[in-house]
């Protein structure tokens, strides 16, 4: 291209050029005066020779064309997008050798989506710089085509390059009102307005760990123009996610990015898992509940009957002792956990208990002993809803006996000359839950005989206050069952004392009368052990028996031990006549 030029320009010196004759000292001045001409090759003028001279001619010396090298800039390289924004271009490119300038010129998309046509946005002549920021007339995710060529200007002679393009887009402005929608301990929804430019939403998230760091921000979801919000699932409970939605356009293979529109926001806090009336008392309720990850504080409530629940505490800890409560009174209460970030507080659900202060203990205890049996009995307990008895083990801890809702209890049989420790302790159901009041503790020392008597072999005992009866054969237990005794409260009542087996009979006729009442009714089985007519037997009109109903008129008999027919016949196949009764 270079030697293309100089030699055109050349050509049109030389034809321009006129032989002429001139003085030396002229030929001089136009010689210096054509320095800065270029010229063509040289070309020497003889003249034909027709006749002698008769004098000499002086002619002027043959003009000598000078060449020129006309340089023309490279065409610039690298010439790429540097950075963008929603109101900036930034270029640059490769400094260009020879170069005096560059021109850059901008084709802009229109409102039709359709490019324009080229002009001129910048020319550049301080040859320090090879990048252009362009911010004039420059729109938010558009398209621009760019344009640029080095220039040379060299003794008044311009040449430039070829020109170098590149397409770039600017960045699309971010989405607006973009809010968290919805917000649960495991998921979190967030939604955001539909944006003009959009191609696609690009959401991306950081996540806070353990320590309270935060990750780099990682895209979740690149979601269609149409979609306009994310449910976003699998999160911990209590812990900060930041969401960053940013706008992408994409057209003619090129995309751009929005800078992101953000918001920060909590999961809720998960529900503490257990809340427990750790200990009661008759004037104190001990709350105890699970401690809860990420939570900043607790918040407990109360209520007591149809009143509402009232907020009694707010704290850190995961435990809150009561003392504003009464005696066996049912009590709610519930709690929950909140972490608060940013000043707002985001709450988990509430975990709620029923229960109740403790009754008070066990009082007026008495201890009896029959055939190696403990036998106690103590006051009923105002509100108790049962009473529990336990034994204390060699290694010093409590095993329990059993629990009965009536004021009696019956051990086991007990070793002879040895001393057991006993508590019992008042309790009240509240929730399924027990509270238990203060302990009656006393000691056991049982004997082998009752009523002065020791027996052996094969015997029956009849507990009239636990309405148990009992057989042994060959110094074993044989079957126990409940059974209903003679009414408590006058003659009607069972004898206690050492007995014997006085008749027995299968079937046997029961009749008799009593305060004009009277019956007559037949039996499968019939123990008589007393004289005046007191015996055990089958009850067929008696549709369940033990705990208190012998102290129902209608339903205690008139001294017999009425027995379920399978556990009379039991007991009938293995009695006999003389065989011990005791009814203690």
């Amino acid at each position: 291209m270079k030697k293309f030029v100089s030699l055109l320009l050349s050509a049109v010196i030389i034809a321009s050029m006129v032989p002429m004759a001139i003085s030396a000292s002229a030929a001089e001045t136009s010689a210096a005066g054509s320095s800065a001409q270029a010229t063509a090759s040289p070309v020497s003028e003889t003249q034909p020779q027709t006749q002698p001279q008769t004098e000499p001619v002086t002619q002027a010396p043959t003009q000598q064309p000078t060449s020129i090298s006309v340089i023309t800039p490279a065409k610039p390289k690298n010439f790429i997008v540097k950075t963008t924004t929603d109101k900036s271009v930034t270029i640059r490119w490769d400094k260009v050798k020879n170069a005096t300038s560059y021109v850059i010129s901008r084709a802009d998309e229109g409102s039709d989506g359709k490019m324009g046509d080229y002009s001129v946005i910048k020319t550049i002549d301080n040859m320090e710089y090879n990048s252009y920021n362009n911010t004039a007339n420059v729109k938010s995710g558009k398209l621009y085509k760019y344009k640029i060529v080095a220039k040379r200007n060299s003794g008044g002679i311009i040449t430039t390059s070829e020109a170098a393009t590149l397409t770039a887009m600017t960045n699309p402005t971010n989405v607006s009102s973009l809010k968290v929608s919805k917000r649960t301990k495991d998921y979190i929804t967030i939604k955001w307005s539909k944006h003009s430019q959009a191609s696609n939403y690009v959401v991306q998230r950081s996540v806070e760990n353990d320590k309270g760091k935060f990750s780099s921000y990682k895209t979740i979801k690149t979601t269609a123009n149409t979609t306009t919000s994310l449910k976003n699932t699998g999160l911990k409970s209590g812990y900060i996610y930041k969401y960053r939605v940013k706008v992408k356009r994409t057209k003619s293979s090129i995309s751009a990015l929005s800078s992101g529109a953000n918001v920060k926001t909590v999961t809720s806090p998960a529900a503490p898992k257990t809340l427990v009336n750790k200990k009661a008392t008759a004037k104190s309720i001990k709350i105890s509940w699970s401690k809860v990850t990420k939570a900043t504080k607790y918040e407990l409530y109360r209520k007591t009957g149809k009143a509402k629940y009232k907020k009694i505490k707010t704290t850190a800890s995961t435990s809150y002792t009561d003392k504003k409560v009464k005696v066996g009174k049912k009590y709610k209460y519930k709690v929950r956990a909140y972490r608060k970030v940013d000043k707002k507080k985001y709450y988990s659900s509430y975990t709620t208990l029923s229960t109740t202060t403790a009754v008070n203990s066990v009082k007026g205890v008495t201890v009896k002993t029959y055939l190696r049996r403990g036998l106690f009995s103590w006051k009923a307990v105002k509100g108790a809803s049962g009473y529990n008895i336990s034994v204390k083990k060699s290694n010093g801890t409590w095993k329990s006996e059993g629990s009965t809702k009536y004021r009696n209890f019956l051990t086991k049989k007990l070793k002879v000359g040895k001393t057991y420790t006993y508590r019992i302790r008042s309790y009240k159901t509240s929730g399924g839950q027990r509270v238990y009041g203060k302990s009656k503790v006393f000691n056991v020392n049982v004997k082998a005989t009752a009523y002065g008597k020791t027996v052996s072999g094969t015997w029956v005992e009849v507990c009239l206050e636990t309405q148990k009866m009992y057989m042994y054969v060959n110094n074993k237990l044989y079957c126990s069952t409940p059974v209903i005794t003679g009414y408590a409260y006058n003659s009607r009542r069972t004898t206690p004392g050492f007995h014997r087996v006085l008749s027995k009979k299968s079937p046997a006729n029961l009749s008799g009368s009593y305060g004009g009442s009277s019956w007559n009714v037949t039996v499968s089985y019939w123990l008589g052990f007393t004289g005046d007519g007191q015996g055990i037997h089958d009850a067929s009109w008696q549709s369940n028996f033990g705990g208190e109903l012998y102290k129902l008129s209608s339903r205690g008999s008139h001294g017999c031990v009425n027995t379920p027919r399978s556990a009379v016949a039991k007991i009938y196949s293995k009695a006999y006549v003389g065989m011990p009764v005791i009814v203690y």
